[in-house]
């Protein structure tokens, strides 16, 4: 017999985005991924968006206890005080944090060679250098999808209607298909380019297949073969802080 067309959707519940995938299937299944912890709810086609929340309601304790257990087994820098002398990543090289006092209350960062000098005020906090730090890898993720947007365009064949940034620590982008809006992870600009390449394809994908079926991952393998080697790797170095 043949099976009816996947149905996928990404939908907030308890301030995370959750996978749900509608099937020709009697019963739920409930599935907590790795690396990211990332939820993936099976259900048959009838269910509605309350019966949905209703069986993650139900299994929230589960759900909580089983993503803290699948991060714990990731392997992860150790927390930064964004001093000077600590590694952090820019398009995956190690460079090395110069933290340099400044007066007033202008702050910047500067990149040269191996080393990535912070400007700031000598009473900035660890969080404030952090965010000024972020703000910097917003940017260096702006320049490469303004200098890269339109030839990712041209090989998948849709052109997002906007392209945004935010600081996500689950998922590496999101796409809304309706509004033809595509978010990247800040921290993109801590991985090397081709890993900021796969993200954006895979986003641009999601404008031709708004699952992840066969046809999603035949279009992936066209536009990027290598595709899945650079998940992998990606993810095996994913750095949130």
């Amino acid at each position: 017999m043949k099976k009816g067309k996947l149905e996928e959707n990404i939908i907030p519940w308890g301030g995370q985005m959750v996978t749900v995938q509608k099937k020709s299937i009697k019963n739920v299944y409930l599935k907590v991924l790795p690396p990211e912890g990332r939820i993936l709810l099976s259900v048959p086609r009838g269910y509605s968006r309350q019966e949905i929340e209703e069986v993650l309601d139900s299994r929230r304790e589960w759900l909580l206890s089983r993503q803290k257990l699948i991060k714990g087994k990731v392997i992860k820098p150790s927390k930064r005080e964004y001093v000077t002398g600590e590694k952090i990543q820019v398009w995956g090289r190690a460079c090395e944090l110069v933290v340099r006092e400044v007066p007033g209350k202008k702050a910047r960062v500067v990149c040269q060679g191996d080393k990535v000098l912070l400007f700031m005020p000598g009473y900035a906090t660890q969080e404030q250098r952090r965010q000024v730090l972020h703000e910097w890898y917003r940017y260096q993720l702006e320049k490469a999808v303004a200098r890269e947007k339109a030839q990712l365009e041209s090989l998948v064949g849709k052109k997002a209607a906007e392209w945004r940034f935010r600081d996500m620590h689950t998922r590496w982008g999101t796409c809304n298909v309706q509004a033809r809006r595509i978010w990247l992870s800040i921290h993109l600009a801590k991985q090397p380019p081709e890993a900021f390449r796969y993200v954006a394809i895979h986003e641009l994908t999601h404008l031709w297949e708004a699952n992840h079926g066969p046809a999603f991952k035949a279009r992936m393998d066209r536009y990027y073969p290598a595709w899945r080697v650079v998940r992998k790797n990606m993810n095996a170095r994913a750095d949130f802080e």
